[in-house]
Formats: structure tokens, C-alpha cells, sequence
């Protein structure tokens, strides 16, 4: 079976002519990796190529135009073959809440959400959060290495749609924040304080009102939890605590659980 290889493009500056079935493409990382590491066309076995844009469902079945030579390429040219639908994303649009945690971790914990299909992710500021791991996260070049970390998760787990990383914010914001968001959307935390008789109940239900929703709002707390005050500002709105079970689970564990306990995937 031949194996295909799957692309990334730039949105920003590269071009999608579907009238005339092009692609053109400056993204050095994708040269490098076709042309040196692939050392296409010289394999017979890497004839087959993909690309996605980031921002839809399209799968572009590609054919590599420019002629490949010892001189440094600046871009590459390719024709489209032909256009086909991801069947690989989420029905449901997910916008993960998630703490900001160890960097590592926090690492971790968005490259698994997104090989899950989570489409958006919008980092909190809890009482308990770190104010040394959100510096980091506020420095450009550090935002720059989540969003390739994002990329290269999706294109890994053969996904189309990259996840859209907002701004961090803090509590306060994020409560005014979600006075706003549609109330037929389902919003869950992560709760270590429900009754453990209840917990087989309660996801029962999740999952049943998961099925057809459109919209999922989600969120854990950061290492040390969720205070008081927190947990009884996002009852107030409309979010339901769900448990993760006996043990007290690290953050970025905490998100993979809770996620996989909808039934999304």
C-alpha cells in the first residue's frame, strides 16, 4: 500500500488557486521536509501527497510541479488532483478552557487535546495558577512554538482544522466572558468534590446530551484546583461539575479524561 504524506500549507502567504487547480507554496519547513528528509521524487513510495490548509475541511490530492534540482528551492508548485472533505473532525465545536500550567505539561496536554479534535483552546488565569508559567506563556516566541505544536499534532493525527489558541485572560474575564456564550452550548469542569455514588449517573447523562450538541464548553483548574469561589462562579453560569473519578488527576491528565468521557470520539 502506498503511504500518503500529509502538508501543511501557510494560509497567510501561500496561494490556493482552485480555478486553476494550483497551490504554490514558500513554507521552507514543508520544502525541507518533501525535498531532503522525503527526498521526493526519488522514491517511488512517496508519490502520493497531501495538503490542508488549516482552516477547512479540504484535503488537497496534490502533484508536485516544480522540477526539483541541487539549487536551494524558494517555493513549490503544485497541481490539484482533487479535493475531498476531512471525515476526521468533530460535529461538535469544543473550546477547551485550559489552566496554565508547567510549560512541558501544558504542552503535553494541547497536543492530546488536539489529536482528539478540540478546535479551540483559551488559557485561564485561576487564584492557584503560577504567575512564572503565564509569563512564559505571554512571550511571542513562545506562542509561536504552541501554534507549530498545534499544527504538527493535527497533521500527525491526520486532522484538516487547526485549533485556535485566544488569548490568555483572566477569571474575572473569562466569567464576563461566558455571561455571553449561547445557553443552549453544554459547559462542564472538572469537579474533585462531587459524591463518587453519583459520578455513573451523571455521565450517563453527559454523554446522552452530548450527542447532538453544537457547541462544548470545557474546563479544568490548574495544579492545586479550582478555590471555592471558583467553582461557585461557574455553577452560577450554568456549568456542571463532572468527576474524573476516585483520584485526584495532574491538570493535563485531567483534560484528556474529561474530554474522553463525552463520547465525542
Amino acid at each position: 500500500m502506498v503511504r500518503s504524506y500529509r502538508f501543511a500549507i501557510n494560509k497567510e502567504d501561500d496561494l490556493i488557486d482552485l480555478s486553476n487547480k494550483i497551490i504554490t507554496t514558500k513554507k521552507q519547513n514543508l520544502i525541507h521536509q518533501l525535498i531532503k528528509v522525503l527526498r521526493y521524487p526519488e522514491d517511488e513510495a512517496h508519490n502520493d501527497i497531501e495538503l490542508i490548509d488549516g482552516f477547512s475541511r479540504n484535503i488537497y490530492e496534490v502533484r508536485l510541479l516544480t522540477e526539483i534540482g541541487s539549487k536551494i528551492l524558494k517555493k513549490l508548485d503544485f497541481e490539484i488532483v482533487s479535493v475531498k472533505q476531512s471525515p476526521r473532525e468533530l460535529d461538535t465545536h469544543v473550546n477547551f478552557y485550559v489552566p496554565i500550567i508547567k510549560n512541558e505539561n501544558f504542552e503535553l496536554m494541547l497536543r492530546k487535546l488536539c489529536e482528539l479534535g478540540v478546535q479551540e483552546f483559551t488559557p485561564v488565569f485561576f487564584k492557584f495558577s503560577q504567575k512564572k508559567y503565564l509569563r512564559k506563556l505571554k512571550e511571542h516566541s513562545y506562542q509561536e512554538r504552541i501554534l507549530k505544536i498545534i499544527e504538527s499534532a493535527t497533521e500527525q493525527c491526520e486532522g484538516s482544522v487547526f485549533a485556535k489558541l485566544n488569548p490568555v485572560i483572566g477569571f474575572e474575564d473569562f466569567i464576563r466572558l461566558n455571561q455571553k456564550i449561547d445557553k443552549d452550548a453544554i459547559k462542564l469542569f472538572a469537579s474533585e468534590r462531587l459524591s463518587l455514588s453519583e459520578v455513573g449517573k451523571e455521565e450517563a447523562e453527559v454523554k446522552e446530551k452530548s450527542k447532538n450538541v453544537k457547541k462544548l464548553s470545557l474546563l479544568i483548574g490548574p495544579e492545586g484546583g479550582l478555590s471555592i469561589e471558583e467553582v461557585e462562579a461557574l455553577e452560577k453560569l450554568d456549568f456542571k461539575g463532572l468527576s474524573l473519578g476516585k483520584r485526584i488527576l495532574r491538570a493535563e491528565t485531567a483534560a484528556v479524561v474529561l474530554f474522553s468521557k463525552l463520547g465525542l470520539i
